[in-house]
């Protein structure tokens, strides 16, 4: 079987055996005290001696790992002598565990990478924003071994093309992120998100972008099938264009602990592994409940996407009729009226939102701060 997954890593010892069967090319995943696009709170507690045993059990099994480095700012500690040190020594720490790669979106770190271990791939990271040519090219140059390509291209056939036939490292595309298409926050988002732990340790923490999306997502349903995910059945759309690998999102969607996220890894891997789902919805992260301010939990609604049901949906995509005018464009929402099914009150869940928002702006959550 041609290995062509790259699934996230919750540590749990079972999931290498559940997920060996789909042939998987690379586990990633990181220290959650590590700056990376994911919150400290959202990771699985590990330390250095289980990633290595991990490492080790992957490597054994033919699949590679890849440690994630990807927070788009780190206030610019990389250039100081103390942070330059620290990023020597975790990426001495990967080529001793036997890693295979860093995925990373700080140019910096890549030149870092390559000059001191070139025995490590280069993964460049989908913050880093490949979605050009040009873009595609200067990472190339810089060592790219794989490029992860920016999601919100993922339904644009020509740029894609474009891209594949300016470089010949590897290309990825991520599968099932549900951000919304165009977000006008996703920059501010990674940066917030890279700067977490500081904010979690001063106790006022909140993901504010993650409250404006759901708010969107909840007043208009079709932002669930603009999102620029990757429907199972077809993949093959993608490999017609030359992608080498299909990355599978995932890593915080923890629940009670790390061994109850590897049954929906599993799932996952399974549905892109066989390319047939029945609920795109389920495979898709960004989806989840939100915690508050307040350390409660506002219940998302559940979203059904019916993946049967969009056999032709994409041709208006690989056919070039989209130039993202979605204000007037009316493809998107006549297929989600048809497809896109959300259980429970609209209403009642934006307004818990917008209610939890107007205590972000007021300030009064910060003595509920955890």
């Amino acid at each position: 079987m041609e290995r062509k997954l790259i699934l996230p890593t919750n540590w749990d010892d079972s999931l290498l055996g559940r997920v060996q069967a789909f042939a998987p090319a690379y586990l990633y995943g990181s220290l959650p005290g590590d700056p990376t696009l994911r919150s400290p709170l959202l990771l699985a507690a590990t330390d250095e001696n289980d990633i290595e045993l991990q490492v080790g059990r992957a490597r054994e099994r033919g699949i590679k790992f890849t440690y994630v480095m990807n927070a788009t700012c780190l206030g610019n500690r990389e250039y100081s002598e103390d942070g330059r040190w620290q990023l020597l020594q975790r990426l001495e720490w990967l080529s001793g565990i036997g890693a295979a790669g860093v995925v990373t979106a700080n140019p910096y770190v890549m030149e870092l990478l390559a000059e001191n271990f070139p025995a490590l791939e280069l993964h460049v990271s989908v913050l880093a924003g490949v979605d050009a040519p040009m873009k595609a090219i200067f990472f190339r140059d810089l060592g790219a071994k794989v490029i992860h390509l920016d999601p919100q291209i993922n339904r644009d056939f020509r740029r894609l093309e474009a891209i594949r036939n300016a470089v010949d490292c590897s290309l990825s595309v991520l599968v099932n992120e549900s951000c919304l298409l165009s977000c006008p926050v996703r920059q501010y988002h990674a940066n917030m998100i890279s700067h977490s732990a500081e904010s979690i340790e001063g106790r006022y923490y909140v993901d504010y972008c993650y409250y404006k999306c759901s708010v969107a997502r909840g007043t208009d349903p079709v932002q669930y099938l603009r999102s620029p995910w990757i429907r199972p059945e077809d993949l093959h759309c993608y490999e017609s264009l030359g992608i080498d690998f299909f990355k599978v999102a995932g890593r915080e969607k923890m629940g009670e602990g790390p061994s109850s996220h590897t049954g929906w890894i599993t799932q996952v891997a399974q549905a892109y592994s066989s390319r047939r789902c029945e609920d795109v919805a389920a495979l898709l992260v960004g989806l989840q409940t939100i915690e508050t301010p307040f350390g409660s939990a506002l219940e998302a609604p559940r979203v059904r996407i019916d993946s049967a049901r969009l056999d032709g949906f994409l041709r208006y995509f690989r056919d070039g009729h989209c130039d993202l005018d979605c204000p007037t464009c009316k493809h998107c929402a006549a297929w989600a009226g048809r497809v896109v099914q959300v259980a429970g009150s609209r209403a009642d869940y934006v307004g818990l939102l917008q209610s939890d928002l107007e205590t972000v702006r007021v300030g009064s959550y910060w003595a509920g701060a955890r």
